[in-house]
């Protein structure tokens, strides 16, 4: 038995200047043997690699003086005493009792090498996809530059491992459609979990002509609700309502996904989308009556700002052929450029308010344009200043209402703010007071009844507006959602006794009040639903609708710089699910990369 051996050590085996302990050798205590260990101090040579030990399945890691045995099969490490063909032999036939020649490990040790290469690969389409770049960025612009750097700092030997990794234009096109379709199917199979989601859906035409129908969806996930880009379909017909319920229904079917458990759909409200008999609605509705249709909030406070007085649609149509003016030609704005940054000025774009408004008038007087006369107008100045501080504020309005996890209680509470400050307004302007507006309170010494008064008359105009289009924005019903332990909180009208004993019960839990501070609004709820399913399903129902197609544009948005001019041709489809999806997953690659051999 070996660990009653003890092997005499040969002097080459010592460290140079020391000799042999006296004492080493076997020694009896209580009838057994005890064999000393060499310690590694005064060992000066470590067992080396030699090919041939392939054949038993082992190559080598570590450091080529001191290597340590690495079998290819299990991916066991052993000691570097161990690097001798008995020993190395003893763990192919105790571990691994098959037969294998040692052309398979020939082919495994390739084959390792490429998994490291087939990793990098996918890292590196990670990175064109984020980039939205084209997929020759990585064959003609990534790989040599790597080369170059590597080879300039660990040399050429490192540099052709750099060439291994497979970066051609129709790899790094099928690594991004692989990670979109692996994407894809991790979301419909946790929408499928869910079993309850919300659709956000907007048509758009690309660079080439061609109509895309856009979607996104809202579902819950785990201890929270998640929203993710869904698909991207071509419209090859019309873009008709009958048409977008068509693209839209194969795709659920072939997810399968039902209409039953859709909850809600926000659309843009075009007349394809909410048509009263062929609408996008109206089709959704005969698959499921209970689905709430919701028009985009963003949509609807644009159809608000568009509404003027007749005092002040001239002064927006002049402001638009001044620029058309300048912008008609490039020569003209260069000039106008030009005069912008000679004369000082901190913008070079078209600013008709402080210094910028008196480079303007110059720009336009040696023109000769009839425009140049309006910028010496101090009334209609006056005007112009109000258009840009009110719609200052419509787009600050418009940018808080963009954003992730928008839903109905949160835009709702927004709108009825703008409208308050609205009424607000009123108020002050009656008065005299013009301190809401900057730009127009300079200008308080230009007739300022008459300016008051077209004031006063387009604030209405707002407000009556915004009571048409949102005539349903009241959520008061659904305060409880908000704050379920307010004692001010209403009881909704449509809770069932049932409903409103769980809300009774949950208000006196000091656990889940305890953390209603701490959790997101929609985790408390998911929270709760263990104790309170009722309950807590209303409330996630009502967190669930989108309220905007914020998602939709930013989509569009990515499609646009994917899909330009120069690859018009490509198809869109993966390339914008995966743009889309990729900065929600922390590390993309490692989906593809399997634990065992994989192939090229």
């Amino acid at each position: 038995m070996d660990k009653f051996l003890k092997r005499k050590n040969s002097g080459s085996e010592l460290d140079p200047g020391q000799n042999p302990d006296p004492d080493e050798g076997p020694s009896m205590n209580g009838g057994q043997k005890k064999a000393k260990t060499v310690t590694s101090s005064k060992v000066s040579g470590a067992r080396q690699y030699n090919e041939s030990y392939l054949s038993f399945g082992f190559t080598f890691t570590g450091d080529a003086t001191a290597p340590t045995p690495l079998c290819l099969i299990c991916g066991e490490k052993l000691s570097n005493s161990a690097m001798v063909p008995s020993k190395l032999k003893r763990h192919l036939q105790t571990k691994h009792p098959f037969t294998i020649n040692v052309e398979y490990f020939v082919r495994l040790k390739t084959t390792k090498v490429n998994e490291r290469a087939l990793k990098a690969s996918y890292h590196v389409a990670e990175l064109v996809a984020k980039s939205k770049k084209s997929h020759t960025v990585a064959g003609k612009g990534i790989l040599p530059a790597c080369k170059a750097i590597v080879n300039e700092m660990l040399g050429p030997v490192a540099a052709k491992e750099i060439a291994k990794v497979p970066l051609s234009d129709n790899t790094i096109s099928r690594r991004i459609d692989e990670m979109s379709a692996d994407i894809e199917s991790v979301v419909l199979d946790k929408i499928r979990i869910s079993n309850k989601f919300a659709l956000q859906l907007d048509e758009s035409t690309d660079i080439s002509g061609h109509a895309q129908l856009l979607a996104n969806v809202r579902f819950v996930d785990g201890d929270k609700i998640r929203e993710n880009f869904l698909f991207c379909k071509a419209l090859p017909g019309k873009t008709t309502g009958e048409e977008i319920f068509r693209v839209t229904s194969e795709y659920l079917e072939k997810g399968v996904l039902k209409w039953e458990n859709c909850t809600s759909v926000c659309t843009d409200g075009a007349a394809a989308m909410v048509g009263r008999t062929k609408g996008f609605g109206s089709r959704v509705k005969e698959k499921n009556p209970d689905v709430l249709i919701t028009h985009c909030f963003l949509h609807r406070k644009a159809l608000v700002a568009k509404t003027l007085p007749a005092d002040l649609v001239p002064v927006l149509d002049d402001v638009v052929h001044m620029a058309n003016f300048v912008k008609s030609r490039p020569v003209k704005s260069r000039i106008f450029a030009a005069l912008c940054e000679e004369m000082g000025a901190e913008h070079k774009a078209l600013l008709f308010h402080t210094e910028v408004r008196w480079l303007s008038h110059m720009f336009l007087t040696n023109e000769g344009s009839d425009y140049a006369k309006l910028l010496a107008c101090d009334e209609w100045c006056a005007r112009l200043a109000y258009l840009a501080d009110i719609f200052y504020h419509l787009n600050e309005l418009n940018t808080r209402m963009q954003g992730r996890n928008e839903n109905l209680l949160t835009s709702t509470d927004k709108i009825n703010g703008f409208r308050s400050k609205v009424q607000l307004w009123q108020q002050h302007v009656e008065s005299g007071n013009l301190e809401m507006f900057p730009l127009t309170n300079k200008w308080q010494d230009v007739n300022t009844a008459a300016l008051g008064e077209i004031i006063v008359k387009h604030l209405k105009t707002p407000e009556e507006k915004m009571s048409f289009y949102f005539s349903s924005a009241s959520t008061e019903c659904l305060d409880w959602v908000r704050d379920p332990f307010s004692s001010a909180s209403a009881v909704g009208k449509d809770m069932t006794l049932q409903e409103q004993e769980q809300l009774t019960e949950l208000r006196q839990g000091r656990g889940l009040k305890l953390s209603f501070a701490d959790l997101p609004l929609d985790s408390f709820w998911l929270a709760a639903a263990k104790e309170f399913p009722m309950l807590a399903n209303k409330a996630i129902l009502t967190l669930l609708p989108f309220s905007t197609t914020y998602l939709c544009e930013v989509s569009f948005s990515s499609l646009t710089a994917v899909k330009t001019k120069n690859r018009k041709t490509e198809s869109c489809g993966g390339r914008a699910s995966c743009v889309s999806f990729i900065d929600s997953c922390q590390d993309i690659s490692s989906m593809f990369i399997q634990t065992g051999p994989v192939s090229k």
